[in-house]
Parts: C-alpha cells; structure tokens; sequence
C-alpha cells in the first residue's frame, strides 16, 4: 500500500451561512486546486443561526483567516476587528462565477500583503 502525502491548505477565507451551499462546495473544489481552503459557516464550530458577529470573528483569529465573505448587506465588521479581518460582500448571487469571486478573493488578499 502507498502512502500519500496529505495536502496542508492555507486556509485564509471563512463564508457565512449566506452563502449558497453549492456555490461554497464549488469555490472550495476550485481553492483546494490551488492549494487553499475555505471555511463555510455551517460546517464550522461557530454554526448556528443567531452566532454574533464578534463571535465568528474570533473564531477566523484563532484560525488565521484573514477574510470574511457574505452576500449579506447589512453585515459590518467591529471596530476592534477593523484591521485584523477584511470584509468582501459578494453581489449577483448565484449567477456570479466561479472565476470572478476568486479572482475578487485574492485580490483583496493582494491588497493586503502590498498595503
């Protein structure tokens, strides 16, 4: 029997529960390609349904994760996480692609390494 090398992700984007859970499992196949992974709230230790925003993101410090994604327009971060954990709010619901929410992902992660 061969034994495989396992995979470690980086692990830098946590989805809230807003996020359609097909169009999760398709970012996160096309992220895990790319060597990096994703956390979906539901499937998270931080599930639930009434979880307070301070909450989840003390939850994405404790991991690392430096993005916050939602399609929710009324979810604001905390001023004392301002600086620690971005926010991207994504528009067009399902019919966005693939391709142009990952391409919006790394950019903010770029934004952030060259600030």
């Amino acid at each position: 029997m061969v034994k495989r090398k396992v995979r470690k992700y980086k692990t830098p984007f946590f989805f809230d529960r807003t996020v359609p859970k097909d169009f999760y499992f398709s970012i996160q196949r096309r992220l895990n390609y790319l060597g990096y992974g994703a956390v979906w709230q539901p499937r998270s230790a931080v599930r639930g349904r009434n979880r307070d925003i301070r909450e989840i993101l003390e939850y994405c410090l404790s991991r690392g994760i430096e993005i916050f994604v939602t399609f929710s327009r009324s979810v604001e971060i905390p001023e004392e996480y301002k600086g620690k954990i971005k926010l991207v709010k994504l528009k067009g619901g399902r019919r966005k692609t693939i391709n142009k929410v990952i391409a919006k992902l790394f950019l903010e992660i770029r934004r952030d390494e060259g600030a």
